[in-house]
């Protein structure tokens, strides 16, 4: 198979040439490589298993309305049905903002059932909606209280605090608001990620202030004990599961860190690093999962930042490339030997298991490498994995050589494209029409994609 002459890429340099080989000599020396660390266990949860609960979660928000009142009300006046619409919304936004919370507490059945980055996602969708139905809430208070009260300004002033913990929610509301609008992707990325991060944070405050007038406030809770302390159940199952999935790996991670064992160079401003020590010793993990990288220096312990295993994990250590693109990876490619370097995970489901005996295809993009180099020292003969690596300059594309052998070992081949995109013959050399050139049998073979946003999107 070969590349048609319009996405050839130039030579690569023989520095980059002799480094590259200086991985891959070892490759079949089991005992240089050390032995492999233990697989994580694959997720048993299921699509159904999710719709059973978010079924169960509606039918107890919708029947805890009715039962109070809420359905009958929608027929009895305008002021009755914004009753109605307020208590429901409110019942909607609490209880889709406690689903939010659940999934980034990252709980490892879902993690390793449906993957890290779609939970993430799932977040995000269920974080819109809860701001939506706080505007409903909100919208419809006014209403109701402007009904019974001396008109909007009296209605402002108990939502402001004249009412007993109305105060607290007018909070949230604002701060759910203002996070919802700071995670528009023209808004984000305007902002650094940590200050981003720590923006978001509040949203969790923001659902601690409004709890208190839930319960006292409530028509749903005030007066209904079984209800209240189901929903107080809830709440108490949620923070569990965040202090669980999200605290105590992170004080473990610190407190058992492993530490930088080797570092190379790979290119002017790409760094190999490998981490090891005790804390390996009870680490699982397989190719194509990532990490969160904390390294504990007085400048960095405060930030967590995700990096793909470059190489399939071993009893060696867990190895990363790490591209300098800012303050704190630049941070990172310095990191001297014998530092600690506080490691959660491993997190991600696009492992070996997703060829399923099928044959792949990989589409990489710069540092975006490094997980494919992991997955083909992984992969069977069965897979023929072409691998389609897409670099701006020939001096970025590192590990090359070592892939070229890992491919062509099973029956695969590496084609590189270099240069900027306004110089190819193709703009999208990704495009449909390009990729049945180089890979006629594209539809047929599992697609993986790793990269920067631009080449993913």
């Amino acid at each position: 198979m070969t590349v048609p002459p319009s996405t050839q890429s130039s030579a690569p340099n023989p520095r980059l040439r002799e480094r590259s080989a200086s991985f891959g000599r070892n490759l079949e020396n089991e005992r240089d490589r050390g032995h492999d660390l233990a697989r994580p266990r694959r997720g048993r949860v299921l699509d159904t298993d999710i719709a059973g609960v978010v079924a169960a979660l509606l039918t107890c928000v919708i029947g805890l309305w009715a039962r109070h009142g809420g359905v009958s009300a929608l027929t009895h006046g305008w002021a009755s049905a914004a009753t109605a619409l307020t208590q429901l919304s409110g019942l909607g936004a609490s209880i889709i903002g406690l689903a939010g919370v659940f999934l980034v507490a990252r709980p490892k059945s879902l993690e390793r059932a449906f993957g890290l980055d779609r939970l993430f996602v799932w977040h995000r969708y269920l974080g819109e909606t809860m701001a939506i139905l706080v505007a409903a809430h909100v919208g419809f208070g006014i209403v109701e209280w402007a009904q019974g009260n001396a008109g909007y300004w009296s209605s402002l002033q108990d939502a402001t605090g004249r009412q007993p913990y109305m105060a607290g929610a007018t909070v949230g509301a604002l701060l759910v608001g203002f996070v919802t609008l700071s995670s528009l992707r023209s808004i984000r990325q305007r902002f650094a990620y940590e200050t981003w991060y720590f923006l978001h944070l509040s949203a969790y405050f923001a659902l601690a202030v409004s709890f208190s007038h839930q319960i006292v406030s409530g028509a749903d809770f005030a007066t209904d004990t079984v209800a209240r302390w189901f929903w107080i159940g809830l709440h108490v199952v949620v923070l569990a599961a965040l202090l669980w999935g999200r605290l105590f790996p992170s004080l473990r991670a610190m407190t058992n860190p492993m530490r930088v064992v080797h570092t190379s160079r790979l290119s002017d401003d790409t760094v190999s690093i490998r981490l090891g020590g005790r804390a390996l010793q009870r680490q699982t993990a397989e190719a194509g999962q990532f990490f969160l990288l904390r390294p504990l220096r007085r400048d960095l312990w405060w930030q967590t930042h995700p990096f793909s295993l470059a190489a399939a994990p071993t009893t060696r250590g867990l190895e990363f490339s790490i591209k300098a693109r800012g303050d704190a990876s630049n941070a990172l490619t310095e990191l001297p030997r014998h530092t600690a370097v506080a490691v959660e995970g491993p997190y991600g489901i696009c492992t070996p298991d997703v060829a399923h005996g099928r044959k792949m295809v990989f589409v990489a993009g710069g540092i975006g490498i490094a997980p494919i180099r992991a997955l083909l020292q992984r992969l069977t003969p069965d897979s023929e994995p072409v691998v389609l690596y897409r670099a701006r300059r020939a001096e970025d594309l590192v590990h090359l050589e070592e892939l070229r052998e890992l491919a062509e070992r099973n029956g695969g081949a590496v084609h590189t494209l270099v240069g900027p995109t306004a110089t190819m013959a193709h703009r999208d050399p990704f495009g449909g029409g390009a990729l049945r050139k180089i890979v006629p049998d594209v539809a047929e073979r599992v697609a993986v994609l790793c990269g920067p946003e631009r080449l993913l999107y």
